[in-house]
């Protein structure tokens, strides 16, 4: 027995509301899985490297990832003119594909960090360096695709 025609309907529609939720959902949280991965890799080899950490340096690695984010936030309002541009969210999709290589820059400087600074201030200096690494150049790539898009956007 075939389906009815508006089962069909209904089924297509379905399969559009989904792909778009699961759209949402990627663009929603690409950033922040891949910052996850980052700060995961990272408190993988500063174990490696520096034992089981203790709450004191556990602590120091919050603190430094607070610390990158605080001064992101000083540098852009240093930056920041009153005509700037919108931020390019519809990019993210694209740029959220990319974050491989955010991923594996904050992981190597996190990896350099954690070899030459033997000490507690390595747990701080590693996920501070990690976060800003990551941010920057997450947004190099979400500034690559939205250029690409806006220009194929332009040829047609």
């Amino acid at each position: 027995m075939e389906p009815r025609v508006e089962e069909v309907a209904h089924m297509s529609c379905m399969r559009g509301t989904y792909r778009g939720a699961l759209q949402a959902t990627m663009r929603n949280t690409a950033a922040a899985y891949g910052y996850t991965l980052s700060t995961a890799a990272t408190i993988g080899v500063l174990t490696e490297t520096e034992g089981k950490p203790d709450a004191g340096r556990l602590f120091l690695f919050a603190i430094g990832g607070v610390t990158a984010f605080v001064l992101l936030e000083v540098l852009l309002a240093a930056l920041r003119t009153p005509a700037a541009p919108q931020p390019p969210e519809q990019a993210f999709p694209f740029a959220g594909a990319l974050n491989a290589a955010s991923v594996c820059a904050a992981l190597g400087m996190a990896t350099l960090v954690a070899h030459f600074v033997r000490s507690p201030l390595g747990w701080f200096l590693a996920q501070m360096s990690t976060t800003a690494i990551y941010m920057l150049l997450v947004a190099v790539e979400v500034t690559i695709v939205a250029a690409v898009l806006r220009r194929s956007s332009d040829v047609r």
